[in-house]
């Protein structure tokens, strides 16, 4: 399930994610080293329960250009119905390789089984959005915006221009077509190395949470996270209607993910109505980060011994292949996160 790439330029974060700068950048410095590995040791994919696994692929792969790396047929595996909590179903799987990043994007549909399609907005706690460096963002937009089910969030409907300290960024925020949220963003050079194609980089994984508070204590207690708490909500109005959240402050809190140099932002709205999302596995629109960990036994024992919510079957790991043991639980924000101990090579 999981794809290793190398990781972009994580100081252009603010000026990719841009609901989170205060003046957006494209910083050309150096990344950040790898955080230090505790109980996670590196992460996996941003997952996406899709509807209709042909449709995702037509938008990601065809319209945006987006590498396929691993693509699977439909199977009842009751390992992977053991860790998903999802028994009697079929699910298949497909993988997308993101320019300079350390994780993914993975694409997951569920049949044979009882689904509740999701509709998630950015502000809505559980739900997460990617950000996506274009080569030429005005070239594929007519696609973007006539592929059926995309929603254009940013006011107005078409890309804004943005002027910063380091020149004018073209940027827009979309929802796919089963609702998650991707800002895709350009107006500068490509990276060094810039592979073919429309995607030439991506930014950080930045879920929508309820209380910043409340969830920096889960991620940096619990999971060995360094998160700061953002404590200034930001009223720029420019900002938050570009996000498709007219009227609403934000704040934004960050930590490398432990083990890695991918940057974690977990993003806070208020002054606008907000509703906590509550997918299962099986559904649509529903969000899950997968994280490598020491020791997924030890690990879930600790968790749900502090009162979190453990999705799979048993309360306990699944023994999911050779050296591959696996646990979904849920964060405070309904957002699943899929610990995974793979046996030394």
């Amino acid at each position: 399930m999981f794809q290793s790439l190398r990781f972009f330029d994580q100081r252009a974060v603010l000026a990719l994610l841009a609901v989170a700068a205060q003046a957006l950048t494209v910083a050309q410095a150096q990344a950040p080293q790898p955080g230090p590995p505790g109980e996670v040791v590196g992460v996996g994919n941003f997952a996406h329960i899709v509807n209709d696994m042909d449709v995702s692929l037509a938008f990601y792969r065809d319209v945006l250009g987006l590498k396929v790396g691993v693509s699977t047929e439909f199977s009842a595996n009751p390992a992977i119905q053991a860790m998903t909590n999802t028994p009697g179903a079929q699910s298949r799987i497909a993988t997308l390789n993101v320019p300079g990043l350390e994780m993914g994007i993975e694409l997951i549909e569920y049949k044979d089984i009882e689904r509740h399609k999701q509709t998630p907005r950015f502000v809505d706690p559980g739900a997460a959005n990617i950000a996506l460096r274009l080569r030429d963002l005005n070239a594929v937009f007519p696609a973007i915006e006539k592929f059926p089910g995309v929603k254009v969030i940013t006011a107005g409907g078409k890309p804004v221009t943005i002027e910063t300290p380091n020149g004018t960024l073209h940027i827009v925020f979309i929802q796919d077509p089963d609702g998650f949220v991707v800002e895709l963003i350009d107006g500068a050079a490509p990276p060094a190395g810039a592979p073919a194609g429309n995607v030439v980089a991506g930014a950080a994984f930045e879920p929508t949470v309820a209380n910043s508070e409340e969830t920096i204590r889960f991620y940096n207690d619990l999971l060995g996270f360094n998160f700061k708490l953002g404590e200034a909500f930001n009223s720029n109005q420019e900002m938050a209607a570009t996000a498709g959240a007219p009227g609403a402050s934000f704040r934004q809190s960050q930590s490398l993910i432990p083990g890695t140099s991918v940057t974690m932002t977990l993003i806070e709205f208020k002054d606008i109505e907000r509703k906590m999302l509550s997918g299962r596995g099986q559904d649509p629109g529903t969000t899950v980060l997968q994280l490598e960990v020491r020791d997924v036994t030890a690990l879930t024992a600790k968790l749900a011994a502090a009162g979190v919510p453990i999705i799979s079957i048993g309360g306990k790991p699944v023994q999911v292949g050779p050296g591959l043991k696996i646990a979904i639980v849920r964060d405070p924000n309904n957002m699943q996160i899929e610990l995974v101990e793979r046996a030394p090579q």
